[in-house]
């Protein structure tokens, strides 16, 4: 075991609410993660940040407002998360994992100070802040955990703190009606900050994070809808795209370098891993991978798949989360439109190996799905569609390839 792999593993004793289901009585406030940054020397407050939180499309503005900032020639961090494969894809420094012996000393640093009450995902993002600004990076992309207000990454005063498209998701913690969970959200809205919200946001909902904007004393900006698109794409890579490049404007100076890169760059060349990402098994078998766990974005990438592979049979392999409306899913996506009419194969098989999995005997019903017991493609040759849920992307994306087999 490396000295890298023996840290995560220390921080892996600690209580992880990505694991396990958070009860109510949970600890929401921010003290052991601000004790942390403040032993640390406060290195959150170190590197200029934007921070970016959202039900949907968080990882992919992140994604896109990394790829810009790198090419445009700057030195960036990117923390995200869930991973899909390696835990150390959530600590990113220029596009590639952070260098091992940083990462390792970062760890280390706030091993040494953290208290007793300090979360798994408390010690991960303070190692990310420290080892960002150890390498005194020229900007860091922070995407939240859970929620905004009480997430462990709202310890920042960033350059820009944007909201992505909220739906209702883990209701049990963030609340069960759009307000609410606009409400906590917002919560990473600052004082002296540029303000985004995603343009497709409920009015009622965008109307709460008006009224936190004013609070703080900023104006919120409203992204636009990005009319540039690719037709072979989710419509939501044009909106994400648009309003990374929005924010990237509003900070005006270097950023407007890398906005116009965004601005221009072919959405087909912004290669996201497990964002509607076609990729092929050993004997040639087309896998279209995407991570949508919500209603809309579900709903958007079936519509695209079934554009994909018109006229063709095709599967479809969904996983869920044991907090996911199985039956409420089930009705959104029958009414999606089978634009040809081909004959189309649905499974529910388990989210990887995670203990949030849905039962598969539960969830299969609400889609005539057929329930698979392993996490493994169906049988077949016909395209297939794998989605619902990160854990089972990452279970399967590694037992593909970028280039169709058939033709090496």
């Amino acid at each position: 075991m490396t000295n890298l792999s023996r840290l995560f593993s220390e921080l892996c004793s600690r209580t992880d609410y990505e694991q396990c289901r958070r009860p109510r009585a949970a600890r929401f406030n921010l003290e052991p993660m601000m004790a942390v940054m403040s032993a640390l020397g406060n290195p959150h407050l170190q590197v200029p940040a934007i921070h970016v939180a959202g039900s949907k499309g968080k990882g992919s503005v992140a994604y896109c407002l990394s790829w810009a900032l790198r090419a445009a020639g700057k030195n960036v961090g990117l923390y995200a998360s869930p991973h899909l494969s390696d835990w150390r894809e959530r600590v990113q420094v220029n596009g590639a994992f952070a260098d091992e012996q940083a990462l390792a000393a970062a760890m280390e640093d706030v091993l040494a100070v953290a208290g007793d009450d300090a979360t798994f995902f408390d010690l991960l993002t303070a190692s990310a802040f420290q080892c960002f600004a150890k390498q005194q990076l020229d900007c860091m992309i922070i995407e939240t955990g859970l929620g905004g207000r009480f997430d462990s990454t709202n310890v920042l005063k960033p350059l820009a703190a944007v909201i992505t498209a909220l739906e209702l998701e883990h209701i049990d913690v963030l609340g069960d009606t759009l307000l609410e969970i606009a409400k906590e959200k917002g919560g990473i809205f600052k004082p002296n900050t540029q303000l985004w919200c995603a343009s497709g946001i409920d009015p009622e909902a965008k109307l709460v994070l008006h009224q936190i904007a004013n609070a703080v004393g900023d104006e919120l900006n409203v992204g636009p809808r990005g009319a540039l698109s690719a037709p072979e794409l989710p419509k939501f890579f044009s909106s994400n795209r648009a309003l990374a490049v929005a924010v990237l404007e509003s900070l005006g100076g270097d950023y407007l370098i890398a906005a116009h890169l965004l601005r221009t760059v072919a959405l087909t060349d912004l290669k996201n891993p497990g964002r509607f990402e076609l990729r092929y098994t050993s004997v040639g078998r087309p896998v279209v991978f995407d991570v949508a766990h919500s209603r809309q974005s579900l709903i958007e990438t079936l519509r695209c798949f079934r554009t994909m592979f018109k006229n063709s049979p095709r599967a479809v392999l969904l996983a869920l989360r044991d907090d996911k409306d199985a039956e409420d899913l089930g009705a959104a996506l029958a009414d999606v439109s089978n634009i040809d009419g081909a004959h189309e194969d649905w499974y529910c098989c388990p989210a990887g190996s995670h203990p949030r999995s849905a039962r598969v005997d539960k969830i299969a019903p609400a889609f005539n799905a057929r329930a698979l017991s392993v996490v493994d493609f169906p049988e077949g040759e016909e395209p297939l569609l794998v989605t619902g849920s990160t854990y089972l992307v990452g279970a399967l994306r590694d037992k593909t390839t970028l280039a169709d087999a058939a033709t090496i």
